[in-house]
């Protein structure tokens, strides 16, 4: 992943030199030039600024007046309370929308929940200068055998960019409660469903249930091209032969995953005017986006919880 640096450190230092992100931030006016030949006078966009990088003076975002930019030093000041609390490492960090997004991902602690099937489990932390995150953390899986994420729930701690954002020891603590509580709830999750035997028609049956009942033959047809895709993830995938995984509730989740994360069609949009890589469009999608949500739809399906609706239109577009 382009947009994804590896890091293995507990040093603040370290890992903010190698991942860039020792540059401040600053709000800048806006204005409206004048056009003479259309006879528009120009003047100052009163509600609105824009982020640039202060010393580089590049354009990061443009975001309400009142919204107030988190330094990259705050989000590793953050990231110290975290290893001080834990003993996390600091495994990678990230860039995204062309550096307006940055993030980190620390590694907390590494699972079997099937042997030689190794699961990091992870927390990412982001911190953003176009207004699209605040401060957000949430607990994230990473299945080695195939590099297969998973967040390991459907929610996401979020710190508005507002007056208030520099309580940042508070904003640790709680990030920490909501991961060591979410984290095991998964572990109960994952230890479950191990143990649990699903065959293949129960698991096919399983996957079009999470998707809405086609009304047209071109979505009855794409339905069916992505069950293809899903079975051979489940009979051939990476680690599908491990012993403990085929055959199993724990092996279908498995599957779905691994369809999200490499198979799964996206759509590639501008933003701001720029194109975004596939990876870091992917990305998104699987911690912030639909695709998020078909991986949590799975889990409740399987685990009999809560439920998801996806409109047609969902189903469509990705």
């Amino acid at each position: 992943m382009s947009f994804f640096k590896k890091l293995e450190t507990r040093r603040i230092k370290t890992a903010m030199e190698r991942a860039g992100h020792n540059f401040t931030v600053k709000k800048v006016p806006l204005y409206i030039k004048k056009n003479m030949s259309e006879n528009m006078e120009g003047g100052n966009i009163p509600d609105h600024v824009a982020i640039v990088n202060s010393e580089t003076g590049q354009y990061l975002g443009t975001v309400g007046k009142a919204w107030e930019p988190v330094q990259p030093k705050v989000l590793y000041e953050l990231a110290k309370e975290l290893i001080d609390a834990t003993g996390a490492v600091i495994n990678g960090a990230m860039n995204m929308f062309g550096g307006s997004v940055i993030g980190l991902s620390f590694r907390l602690a590494t699972k079997e929940y099937v042997e030689n099937d190794p699961t990091e489990l992870n927390f990412i932390m982001l911190t953003a200068f176009n207004g699209r995150h605040g401060i957000s953390g949430h607990a994230v899986t990473n299945r080695l055998v195939c590099m297969n994420q998973c967040n390991t729930s459907n929610n996401v701690y979020n710190l508005k960019h507002t007056r208030f954002v520099g309580n940042r020891i508070d904003v640790a603590k709680r990030m920490m409660r909501y991961y060591n509580n979410e984290i095991r709830e998964f572990d109960d999750k994952m230890k479950r469903l191990v143990h649990k035997r699903m065959n293949i028609e129960e698991s096919e049956a399983w996957f079009r249930s999470l998707f809405p009942l086609p009304k047209t033959e071109k979505t009855e047809k794409n339905l069916d091209e992505q069950v293809l895709i899903f079975l051979e993830c489940l009979n051939h995938g990476q680690g599908s032969n491990l012993q403990g995984v085929r055959g199993t509730y724990y092996g279908a989740f498995q599957a779905l995953t691994e369809y999200i994360n490499h198979h799964k069609r996206i759509s590639i949009h501008k933003i701001e005017g720029q194109k975004r890589e596939a990876d870091e469009v992917r990305f998104q999608s699987i911690h912030f986006g639909t695709n998020n949500d078909l991986a949590q739809k799975g889990l409740s399906k399987l685990t009999h919880e809560m439920k998801f609706e996806f409109s047609e239109d969902d189903f469509l577009l990705e």
